[in-house]
């Protein structure tokens, strides 16, 4: 459980009109939080642990239960009130101790903000990209081939949790949903934003995904969805100035009691939303809408980040029934926005789909082009929908399986998704279709080995419906690996073939797709492929180990937070790195946890999760720093971010992964040599200004230029005779690296004689110093202690200022702008 934080869309948008939803931190609700009562507590138990804080709970039922949530976690979770005077953390710190409360945590809050982006496109590419704009040809969801097969089902009905829907949308309201009167008193769906039963769009997203799944097909108007038939039921907790995770939870709950009280099919929804931090509760809803059989398909979200280490929720949910998307552009490469990018996640985000300008309804019979992972997700919405259509007793699960599994491979989410995979209509309806026929797996679908070594995957035949037959197969890698083999050419269901890709030390090491080719022996009508990933890793690769143990207290709610060094002298290049921290604090939720590398890179480690728990002792293995140079400092953040908890860094470590990695002194740089002079009369003081970046000069070579030298650092020097003279300066530091310079220095034999009048200090350090002086020609610079203090007319007298402990003063007197100065002048107080 965590404290006040935002909850953000996930979107970035772009449009050639109307406002869109973007990811944006910074807001928090300030009159409610949520809370999971533990399991038994009674209605009197929920009812005194709030009142007993302060606070109060909205309308209950008989059984304890919040009347709007009541059918999602048991029906305990809850709203609560937060009264005008009452802090929001120490409301929830309270309720925490409560033992009839199992979880508190605030509402998070969304925000709507416009991104605008490319003009409107004419074509929808994402279902059939041709090429146009500069696309690549086949780089779409193969939607035209896949309506061969079927163009959806209004039995099938899919949830829209978003700002609500422009249901008299002339390509919506074929495919809107409309009650038969066994739910009273919603006519199209809900709105939790304004309490009332009508989800009319306050905005354009929830009307702009709501056609991307199923804008009616073939009307001869406007464009298509992705399902041509479908029923949209919208629920809007979205509006304008933002929506709340108590929202969120409303909608979760309407969807659930209409599927499981009133037998509406609600087979999935789409959830274009996100951002904040962990809600148990959210998660609850969301696992108890699964249990409901409804899945939960969701815009993974458009920070540019790794999901797996700075994840983005709801999409980011540990939940089996929850499928993340990620978005692809029309090139097949993670979608890069005007506002962002696409998140991405080996571990967290499942597929991706397209979600870069893609084009579709918005209020007021319009349409334009949006770009974000919010115009991804309902790709894969209306993807399972066309699946359903032919394959309804496909459970939430397995439809998750078939849409990761069914894509296409594309090197852009090798490694950045569990999948992949792009999203493919005709790869899917292939394996949700009951048809007999054969389907090929291979395990794993991704791997990683060293150059030398020979990767093995295991290649499954199974059946759809009792097919038997025979199945010829070929094996192909790109980019092409000499020597690739299948154990057999041929199998029957139920055989298991070994896939073999052998390397050696001069393999080329980066990502290669593996493909394997099935096709049915008897009449060659059945064509299916499948493909795994295979890195290869170079040769020599080592791990390098560091470690800071210099502990650092880490101040409260001061959100720059303190910075630990680790400076690495290895050079060499990063493969991978690891980095733990061992970290004392109360509420860990209040702290943010961030590693930038020598290059600058910026990768959040922990960003506000764990709520009240104590202590962050974790280790992360990241990739945002790979192919960059190990060498030079690592700095690791830490910042509390809220009030009343405090902690300290105790130890952090690092361990990289790198090819390279011995240590390489930077090439050594020479000194620079300089000096200054103060000459009187015939006599010349000289001062050695020269620098090294090591401080390790060693020698100092004085040419006065009248034939007389020195190797002294400060050296004095008596001239016999006035004139002009070049005076050169050679310095040598340990390494044998040297400098020179030279200056000309001017000698005027001076007549200017200065002597003391009189001198007072006060024991406060006030001092005044009268000086009398002749032979003067002109006004005169004074210096003091060697220092220059002022230019003064010439007077023949003057008086001096200042403050000092010290117990004397040396002065000289120089004509303005020369060397020919007095003899020093010794002043003692």
């Amino acid at each position: 459980m965590s404290k006040q934080k935002i909850l953000v869309l996930a979107i970035a948008a772009a449009l050639s009109s109307g406002s869109v939803f973007a990811t944006q931190h910074g807001a928090e609700a300030d009159d409610s939080i949520l809370v999971m009562f533990k399991p038994g507590a009674s209605k009197q138990e929920r009812v005194s642990a709030v009142q007993r804080t302060g606070a109060n709970l909205r309308q209950l039922d008989d059984q304890g239960r919040d009347i709007k949530m009541r059918h999602v976690a048991d029906g305990r979770i809850a709203k609560i009130r937060v009264p005008k005077g009452i802090n929001r953390d120490n409301l929830i710190k309270q309720l925490m101790m409560s033992p009839a409360v199992e979880i508190a945590e605030p509402n998070y809050l969304v925000k709507a903000l416009a991104v605008p982006n490319d003009p409107r496109f004419t074509e929808m590419w994402a279902l059939n990209n041709t090429g146009q704009n500069g696309g690549t040809v086949g780089a779409d969801i193969n939607a035209i081939e896949a309506w061969n097969t079927t163009t959806g089902s209004r039995d099938v009905i899919i949830g829209v949790i978003d700002s609500g829907m422009d249901y008299n949308h002339p390509d919506l309201i074929p495919n809107r949903w409309e009650n038969d009167g066994s739910y009273p008193g919603h006519q199209f769906g809900y709105s939790t934003l304004n309490a009332n039963n009508d989800p009319m769009d306050s905005d354009s997203h929830g009307t702009h995904v709501a056609g991307t799944i199923g804008a009616s097909g073939d009307n001869g108007i406007g464009i298509t969805g992705v399902s041509w038939n479908v029923t949209l039921l919208p629920c809007q907790f979205l509006g304008p100035t933002g929506g709340s995770t108590a929202g969120a939870i409303e909608c979760i709950d309407y969807y659930t009691n209409l599927k499981t009280n009133y037998g509406v099919n609600i087979k999935a929804t789409n959830n274009s939303w996100g951002g904040g931090g962990f809600s148990e509760t959210l998660r609850a809803a969301i696992q108890s809408s699964g249990d409901a059989g409804i899945l939960f398909i969701a815009a993974a979200g458009n920070n540019g980040a790794d999901a797996d280490i700075s994840p983005m929720y709801p999409a980011a949910y540990d939940l089996d029934v929850i499928v993340s998307v990620a978005s692809t552009d029309r090139n097949d490469n993670l979608s890069v926005f005007t506002s962002g990018a696409s998140n991405y996640g080996a571990t967290s985000v499942d597929l991706g789909a397209p979600g870069s300008a893609i084009l579709s309804t918005i209020p007021g019979n319009s349409y334009a082009a949006y770009s974000g992972t919010s115009m991804a997700s309902p790709q894969v919405a209306g993807a399972a929908a066309l699946l359903w259509s032919i394959n309804p007793e496909i459970t939430p699960l397995e439809m998750k399986a078939i849409l990761m599994n069914s894509g296409d491979e594309l090197p852009a989410l090798a490694g950045k998704t569990v999948s992949g995979k792009r999203l493919n209509l005709v790869g899917a309806l292939a394996e949700a279709d009951p048809t007999p026929s054969f389907r090929l797996s291979l395990s794993p679908g991704n791997q990683q080995i060293v150059a030398g070594d020979n990767a093995q995957y295991s290649l499954q035949v199974g059946n759809i419906a009792d097919w038997m037959g025979d199945v010829a197969l070929s094996v192909s890698i790109n980019p092409s690996i000499e020597g690739v083999s299948l154990s057999a050419d041929t199998a029957q269901p139920g055989d298991t073939l070994t896939v073999t890709v052998p390397t050696n030390a001069q393999t080329d090491w980066g990502n290669y797709v593996v493909s394997v080719v099935g096709v049915d022996m008897a009449d060659a009508e059945v064509i299916k492929s499948v493909s795994a990933n295979l890195n290869v890793l170079p040769q020599g690769l080592a791990d390098f180990s560091y470690e800071n143990t210099t502990p650092i207290a880490i101040p409260d709610n001061t959100p720059p937070g303190i910075n630990s060094v680790i400076n690495v002298p290895n050079a060499g290049t990063v493969f991978s790195t690891e980095v733990g921290v061992n970290i004392t604090h109360t509420w860990r939720g209040d702290l943010i946890v961030k590693l930038r590398s020598p290059e600058g890179t910026e990768h959040t480690l922990h960003n506000r999760t764990g709520g009240s728990a104590d202590d962050l002792i974790e280790s992360w293995t990241v990739a945002t720093f790979n192919g960059e140079a190990m060498q030079g400092d690592w700095t690791l953040n830490v910042s509390d971010n809220a009030g009343l908890d405090v902690g300290i860094l105790n130890s952090w470590n690092l361990t990289i992964t790198a090819l390279g990695g011995e240590i390489v002194d930077p090439d050594p740089v020479a000194p620079v040599a300089d000096f200054s002079f103060v000459a009187s009369g015939l006599n010349v003081n000289f001062s050695d200004n020269s620098t090294d970046d090591d401080n390790d000069i060693s020698s100092w070579s004085w040419d006065f230029g009248d034939g007389a030298v020195s190797a002294q650092q400060n050296p004095s020097h008596s001239y016999a005779a006035a004139g002009s003279y070049t005076v050169s300066l050679t310095v040598t530091d340990s390494t044998g690296l040297s400098d020179t310079t030279s200056k000309s220095v001017t000698l005027v034999e001076s007549d200017i004689s200065i002597s003391l009048l009189r001198a007072i200090q006060a024991r406060t350090g006030s001092t005044i110093v009268d000086l009398r002086w002749t032979g003067a020609t002109d006004s005169l610079d004074l210096y003091r202690d060697g220092e220059f203090i002022e230019t003064i007319a010439n007077t023949g007298k003057h008086r001096d200022r200042f403050n000092t402990t010290a117990a004397s003063a040396t002065y000289t007197l120089c004509l303005t702008g020369t060397n020919v100065c007095s003899a020093e002048l010794v002043v003692n107080f």
